[in-house]
């Protein structure tokens, strides 16, 4: 018996043994390879740094690499081994959403045997948002088109202006009533939307990306633009059925000033860069004159309308909202609703085909294909609004451009829409470069 016993233990171990020993041979292996690839991803994310401090070394880099051109060194041209561990290279190109500088760098670890690259992009615009409030409410009708809502505290959206579109990012509560529930409410549970990107509509108690910090732009500058121009004031002021259809001085923006309180109501159009300490009140509807302006909406417009598009306004599945499918099998037109773009036209304003932009004007929508089914407004403002107070929005008011309302509320009501352009320069907010989305993309050998 005893015999067995050791012949067993005898036999487990000749087994075992040669299974240990190249268990623990691979895991060396392994983790040696993680080391390596880690080093790989560090130097890459080192690449990422240096092609960042380029591009901030002057205003004259920033310029050159958006209109397509290249810097010695951070054109995929110089391998970089100054970082103990590997090496190195640095691509920086033009963006595809106007305005933006692509970074791409490739990491390489000593052995030659594991890359990783990573892609980051940044912008000159610190407000990459149609609206920016201290907190939004936004009730009856109201849509914001083309471009994301940020807020630094709650937003909370009522009637028909709670869709799913556009994205929407806030440091503290996401509340809805109506069509769609609450996006959320606890800082300690999911703060983002429960599907996987791309299907992502909020982001709340500043989850990453988050909402970047309030800025204002050069009130000096503007303050004396609208002095030189005839546009200042410095009083309490009421303005009426304006409609002035110039939108520059010369070759610079047309600045309308006001050091205190501001108001605009009955039928209007005005265009350029408006500033208003105080409050701004902007009630009213648009006037006839603006009937002829027709934009193409930038080209990332679609980001959007991933998780529905106005087509679908108000489209619902059973069950609760993390349970619902918004993919749409080969992006293809028809499928079950709510859904992201597809390749049907006219989905949204402007909308072209599938992640396609399309001439869209203001009054009359598509201007290539034509959609009779379209109902539009005049404008009342284009161009880039700040105010240092309240800004009450109501009427049939329709903007083009960004409003930044960082230090109060942003109320808006009624049938107001605004219109997010893409690529805006802002003098004081344009001279801050940040990054907006990295992501690890395959890498290439070299």
């Amino acid at each position: 018996m005893a015999i067995m016993m050791v012949l067993t233990v005898l036999l487990f171990l000749l087994i075992t043994i040669p299974m240990i020993d190249l268990y623990v041979k691979n895991e060396a292996k392994w983790s040696v390879k993680e080391k390596k690839s880690a080093t790989a991803f560090h130097l890459a994310e080192a690449g990422i740094d240096r092609g960042y401090w380029k591009l901030i070394e002057n205003s004259t880099n920033w310029e050159l690499i958006t209109a397509s051109g290249t810097i010695s060194g951070y054109a995929n041209d110089k391998i970089y081994t100054d970082i103990q561990g590997g090496s190195y290279k640095i691509n920086l190109t033009t963006g595809a959403g106007g305005g933006e500088v692509v970074i791409i760098a490739a990491g390489k670890d000593s052995s030659g045997n594991e890359y990783r690259a990573i892609k980051a992009v940044y912008s000159k615009s610190s407000i990459s948002a149609a609206v920016y409030g201290g907190d939004i409410e936004a009730s009856g009708s109201v849509e914001i088109v083309w471009g994301p809502m940020m807020s630094i505290d709650e937003m909370e959206l009522s009637g028909s202006s709670n869709q799913l579109y556009p994205r929407k990012y806030s440091r503290s509560s996401i509340k809805a009533s109506g069509s769609y529930d609450d996006r959320d409410t606890d800082i300690g549970g999911l703060n983002k939307g429960p599907k996987s990107d791309p299907y992502i509509e909020w982001w709340s108690y500043n989850e990453p990306p988050g909402v970047p910090d309030p800025s204002q732009p050069a009130i000096s500058y503007y303050r004396q633009k609208a002095q030189d121009q005839g546009y200042y004031y410095s009083t309490d002021k009421n303005i009426s059925n304006l409609v002035d259809t110039t939108c520059t001085v010369g070759s610079e923006d047309k600045v309308r000033f006001f050091e205190q309180d501001a108001e605009f109501t009955g039928s209007k159009y005005f265009c350029g860069v408006l500033i208003v300490l105080g409050d701004l009140d902007f009630t009213g509807s648009g006037a006839s004159e603006s009937e002829s302006i027709t934009v193409t909406p930038h080209s990332e417009a679609w980001k959007e309308y991933q998780v529905n598009v106005p087509e679908h306004a108000g489209a619902t599945e059973g069950g609760p909202m993390s349970t619902w499918d918004f993919s749409c099998p080969g992006n293809t037109h028809p499928c079950s609703e709510p859904h992201g773009d597809t390749d049907a036209l006219h989905e949204y304003p402007g909308d072209g085909g599938y992640h396609v932009s399309e001439p869209f004007n203001f009054k009359n929508g598509c201007t290539a294909h034509g959609n009779s089914d379209f109902s539009g407004e005049s404008l009342s403002f284009q161009g880039y609004i700040y105010v240092g107070g309240e800004l009450d929005s109501s009427g049939s008011t329709w903007i083009y451009g960004m409003v930044h309302a960082p230090n109060d509320e942003v109320d808006m009501s009624g049938s107001v829409k605004i219109f997010y352009k893409g690529g805006m320069e802002i003098e004081g907010l344009d001279s801050i470069i940040t990054r907006t989305r990295w992501h690890e993309i395959k890498p290439a050998a070299f």
